[in-house]
């Protein structure tokens, strides 16, 4: 086991841990992603194969969903065990163009995802998520959670770019009833943060990566990621409240990850995404 060099709370395997786990020899491993709460590398080994290895740090419940969930969507993956208390896994290398590197106009990306909505509302299995939405009482207990945090963060100045008028008026917000008939109306697990990058076009169909946080909610809130992702406004083709939950849920990584994962407040990008995402859900209609 040993320590990413950038973020010692990273634990990784080793190349002889790798060896050990998977019965190959490491040719060669290179980081393609890093931030503190994950790490994702290509490694060739020595009998052909190669992979997407990858350890994370909760909050994750990728490596339970991948071991759940039945559907082509999901590449391959092997569970390799905890290091610390980082989950890590190896997973198909998927060799293929991804959506981000497709020209498509704003028709297809819509025949896309709604495409992609519905695949995901097919995969088989008994699914683990991060977060239930699903109906009143688990909505409203995860907004009231957020926003007594979001309160806590403007008070004490981690956050400087959204105000405690603007937390009032994101609690009602949370309590209109179109936004309480949105979670209500056929919840079920989706993607959660779905974006581009994440989606890849094979010869046999469509492959989704990261899966660390699926949300019970409406089922479009991906749809709404997946076009906000590729500076698509989503409001001709969504119904307004359902954007509205999926900048609640984005207000919410924000939040969670400023006063739960980094309380010590060097991450300013939080305080940011915290700000665009009360700007969309307070905007006019």
């Amino acid at each position: 086991m040993v320590e990413h060099p950038r973020f010692p709370d990273l634990k990784l395997h080793s190349d002889e841990g790798l060896r050990t786990a998977l019965g190959a020899n490491v040719v060669a491993r290179e980081t393609i992603h890093a931030w503190p709460l994950s790490c994702v590398q290509k490694v060739l080994l020595d009998d052909g194969r190669l992979l997407a290895y990858k350890s994370q740090l909760p909050p994750t419940v990728e490596p339970a969903f991948y071991a759940a969930a039945s559907s082509r969507l999901l590449p391959g993956c092997q569970q390799l065990g905890m290091l610390d208390r980082c989950a890590t896994m190896a997973l198909d290398w998927i060799d293929a163009p991804r959506l981000i590197d497709t020209v498509v106009d704003v028709a297809d990306l819509l025949t896309h995802g709604r495409r992609l909505v519905a695949e995901i509302g097919e995969i088989a299995g008994d699914l683990p998520t991060y977060l239930d939405l699903a109906g009143v009482e688990a909505w409203t207990s995860v907004a009231e959670t957020t926003l007594d945090k979001l309160d806590t963060l403007i008070g004490d100045g981690r956050f400087q770019f959204v105000t405690a008028e603007q937390s009032h008026r994101l609690r009602a917000f949370a309590t209109t009833s179109a936004v309480l008939d949105a979670v209500s109306s056929a919840p079920r697990v989706t993607h959660g943060d779905l974006t581009a990058q994440q989606v890849f076009l094979t010869d046999d169909g469509y492959r989704v990566i990261d899966w660390q946080r699926p949300v019970v909610a409406p089922a479009d809130i991906d749809l709404v990621a997946l076009l906000v992702d590729r500076d698509v406004d989503p409001r001709p083709f969504v119904a307004a409240p359902v954007i509205g939950v999926f900048w609640f849920l984005y207000l919410r990584w924000a939040v969670v990850a400023q006063h739960d994962l980094f309380p010590d407040g060097r991450w300013q990008l939080f305080d940011y995404w915290a700000a665009r995402s009360v700007e969309h859900i307070l905007a006019p209609s």
